[in-house]
C-alpha cells in the first residue's frame, strides 16, 4: 500500500493507520495470503507468493524502518532455493531512487531506509527487480554491483501512472553518498529512462512484465496517447545486460 492508502505514518503501530490499514485488508483478502499464512507477515500488508521459477515480495515502505518487518523480509529472502526461484521481484510504493517530486535533489525519509538497509540486502540475495510507485510517472534505473559471484544487475523501476495527477522530473537523485557508502560492492547506477520535464510528456500507463525461463521482459503501455486515444506499447525491453 502506499501513503494515500495507510497514511504518511511511518511506524506500525500509528493511531492513524489502523482504519486505512483495515480497509485496505478488506480491499485485497482475496489477492494476497490470509493472515497466519507463512506466506504473510501477521498484521502487515507484507507478503509473498511464487509462481514458476519466479518469487515475489511485497512489503510497506511507508514503515521502512520497521523492524519486525525488516526481519521477516530478510528471512524470505535469505531462506529462497536461489535454483529453484531465478526470478526475484519486489514491489513497494516508495522508490530508492526517483527523480520526481519526491526524488530528484532531495530525499525523503522513506528513500533513505531504503538505500540504507533494504538495497544491501536485495544485493545480498540477488534481487532481479524492484517494481515502485510513489512518483506519479515512468522511470528506469539500473544498478550494477559485483559480489564473490561476479556482476550482477539489479533493475529499479518506477511506475506511477495509474490515474493520479501526473508528475514531472526534478532533477537527478543525489548518489554520492550512497554510492561511497557501497563502493565495496563497486555499486554503479544508470538512468536509463528519465521522465519528461513537462508533465503533458509523461503518460498514464501500465506494465507488462513477461518471465520466460531467466528472462525478464517488460512493455510500458500509455493509455493516453496515441491515434484516437487508443493504448500505445513501447518496444519490449529486457531486464538484463546483452
Amino acid at each position: 500500500p502506499g501513503n494515500h492508502d495507510v497514511s504518511p505514518a511511518t511506524t506500525a503501530d500509528a493511531p492513524e493507520r489502523h482504519s486505512p490499514l483495515k480497509n485496505y485488508f478488506d480491499a485485497v483478502s482475496a489477492l494476497i495470503p490470509p493472515d497466519g499464512s507463512p506466506h504473510r507477515l501477521s498484521g502487515y500488508p507484507t507478503y509473498s507468493f511464487a509462481y514458476g521459477n519466479t518469487f515475489v515480495l511485497a512489503f510497506d515502505a511507508n514503515i521502512v524502518g520497521d523492524e519486525k518487518q525488516f526481519q521477516w523480509v530478510k528471512s524470505q529472502l535469505e531462506g529462497l532455493d536461489h535454483k529453484r526461484y531465478v526470478n526475484i521481484i519486489v514491489f513497494c510504493h516508495q522508490a530508492p531512487f526517483s527523480s520526481g517530486p519526491h526524488g530528484g535533489p532531495k530525499m525523503e525519509g522513506q528513500t533513505v531506509g531504503l538505500r540504507d538497509r533494504y538495497m544491501p540486502l536485495f544485493r545480498a540475495t540477488h534481487v532481479r527487480a524492484v517494481f515502485s510507485g510513489h512518483e506519479h510517472l515512468f522511470e528506469h534505473w539500473v544498478e550494477h554491483y559485483t559480489d564473490a559471484s561476479g556482476v550482477h544487475r539489479m533493475d529499479l523501476v518506477v511506475s506511477g501512472g495509474g490515474g493520479a495527477p501526473i508528475y514531472a522530473y526534478t532533477g537527478e537523485s543525489n548518489l554520492e553518498g550512497y554510492l561511497k557508502a557501497n563502493e565495496a560492492s563497486k555499486v554503479k547506477l544508470d538512468h536509463l529512462v528519465k521522465p519528461g520535464v513537462e508533465r503533458g510528456s509523461n503518460p498514464y500507463h501500465y506494465l507488462i512484465v513477461r518471465v520466460n525461463g531467466e528472462r525478464l521482459n517488460m512493455e510500458v503501455v500509455g493509455v493516453d496517447w496515441g491515434t484516437g486515444f487508443q493504448p500505445y506499447r513501447s518496444n519490449k525491453v529486457s531486464l538484463e545486460d546483452q
